[in-house]
């Protein structure tokens, strides 16, 4: 696999991320962008990460390790943004190609 960049798996992550919460009714004016909070404002509950990460994993077809990311100092983030998990996903299959 060839290296991939924080903006081709930016828009990978936007469209998993709008298919999941396509039929939650919410008001997203300027679409999911980069600093669009998963709680705050996309209203994710635990098991929505969950399944967000497994989306992920089953498109790039690979295990990501997600714990290192949502774990800080032995307890879960509060939120996490399009930005962070751009930045952790990409470094991750980086790392694997």
């Amino acid at each position: 696999m060839s290296e991939l960049t924080n903006k081709t798996v930016e828009k990978v992550l936007a469209e998993i991320v709008e298919d999941l919460v396509q039929d939650w009714g919410l008001d997203l004016d300027e679409g999911i962008t980069e600093k669009t909070l998963l709680v705050n404002e996309l209203e994710f509950a635990s098991v929505d990460i969950i399944q967000l990460c497994v989306a992920i994993e089953q498109h790039y077809e690979q295990k990501i390790g997600f714990q290192d990311l949502l774990m800080k100092n032995g307890s879960y983030i509060s939120d996490l943004s399009i930005a962070q998990l751009t930045d952790f996903v990409t470094a991750k299959l980086n790392m694997e190609s």
